[in-house]
């Protein structure tokens, strides 16, 4: 029976961290035996121009609209084309007010009442006239060279979306945002190696592109750049990620922020995986691991790992009885207690992963009972994003 236990607990422990260690372990595995290139352009043959239209949707933003609306001007200026569709989705502090003074230079979509995200950006896709689409948050900043950067992945005619290349600014605000860089540095990297072995599962909101005429229209409660990006994927497209294409953004400040972000796109998440997933099951089978591992598994973190933790208690509890079980429990307890008074850095910023987990688990229940998440919130932290 001991045994039992101690193997179960092993493998729920594999299955927590198999997202974050031996599935990007076996990623690069793969690539060194497997690498999927991108198909250049022929040789000698001038790159087509591509024009460009970019759809931001944002609620309550006054603080940050103004930069952004600045930003997308300059890269119009630089870029010499590029069509600026914003939509303000019922604002109560002065966005709209603020992006009217823009009307004559942007496409501005004002909404009285909140509809929602889905709602907005399928407004805006109705009237885009480029070929190439640019979904992006609406307080990031996008790198000068950003779109002409892009443009070359789109001359592939294998490639159907491209991921940008988030840098969060401000990792060292505090332990909530240093736990999101590192985390999203990891998260690139998977990425990067998706990317060079075939297709990133998903894009990030932040910054991402597609081909205008791929565009679906986004079903309410699905978290709208999962879903868009991996239509595309499901269309037999490439979807890739671009080092070069940066964008900027805050990460969140507060774990009490972050805590009610990660329900919000764990809810958001499941159920975009309800919709798609008939299509996504009949990938190719590199595709659908990379699915699973990047996305399913870890949505159900939170669970492995108590399962991880109660198995191995059953399994000490076997072995030398309830008693030494509860001593050892609580001696981890305390030890982590300890720790965490002593400023041993770590610790906090474990317990924040663990939080993550908790929080999008706590989502992907609230999606398997039938809610769904319609509008979103801005982050109260200065500058924090509410898009991802």
């Amino acid at each position: 029976m001991a045994e039992l236990l101690i193997v179960g607990a092993f493998l729920f422990l594999i299955v927590s961290t198999h997202p974050f260690v031996t599935y990007p372990l076996s990623l690069a595995l793969i690539r060194r035996f497997s690498r999927t290139p991108l198909q250049r352009q022929a040789a000698g043959a001038a790159p087509a121009r591509l024009d460009h239209a970019i759809c931001l949707c944002a609620y309550n933003e006054a603080a940050v609209i103004e930069r952004t609306i600045e930003n997308l001007l300059e890269l119009r200026r630089r870029t010499g084309q590029l069509q600026i569709l914003l939509y303000v989705d019922g604002a109560s502090d002065g966005t709209d007010e603020i992006a009217r003074r823009y009307a004559d230079q942007i496409e501005l979509v004002v909404s009285p009442e909140r509809r929602g995200k889905s709602y907005g950006l399928n407004r805006l896709s109705s009237l885009v006239r480029a070929p190439i689409l640019l979904l992006a948050d609406a307080n990031v900043d996008i790198a000068p060279d950003a779109l002409v950067n892009m443009e070359k992945y789109f001359q592939m005619p294998e490639v159907g979306c491209v991921c940008g290349h988030l840098v969060y600014s401000n990792g060292g605000d505090s332990v909530t945002a240093a736990t999101g860089s590192l985390y999203w540095r990891l998260e690139e990297r998977i990425k990067k190696l998706e990317s060079e072995t075939g297709s990133v599962m998903g894009a990030d909101g932040s910054l991402y592109a597609m081909r205008s005429q791929l565009y679906r229209p986004i079903p309410e409660g699905v978290a709208d750049d999962m879903f868009l990006s991996l239509a595309v994927l499901c269309d037999g497209y490439r979807v890739v990620r671009a080092e070069d294409v940066r964008v900027f953004e805050r990460a969140g400040t507060v774990a009490k922020d972050e805590f009610r972000r990660k329900i919000r796109i764990g809810c958001q998440a499941y159920s975009t995986h309800r919709a798609l997933w008939s299509q996504l099951r009949r990938l190719d089978g590199l595709s659908v691991y990379k699915y699973i591992s990047h996305k399913l598994l870890r949505w159900f973190t939170v669970f492995t790992l108590i399962g991880a933790a109660v198995t191995a208690f059953a399994a000490v509890a076997v072995l030398g009885g309830v008693g030494l079980a509860l001593v050892l429990a609580a001696a981890g307890l305390v030890g982590l207690w300890l720790a965490w008074k002593l400023r041993f850095r770590p610790v906090p910023m474990l317990v924040d992963m663990f939080q993550a987990f908790m929080a999008t688990g706590i989502g992907v229940c609230q999606a398997l009972t039938g809610a769904r998440v319609k509008l979103w919130e801005p982050a109260r932290s200065p500058l924090g994003s509410e898009e991802r």
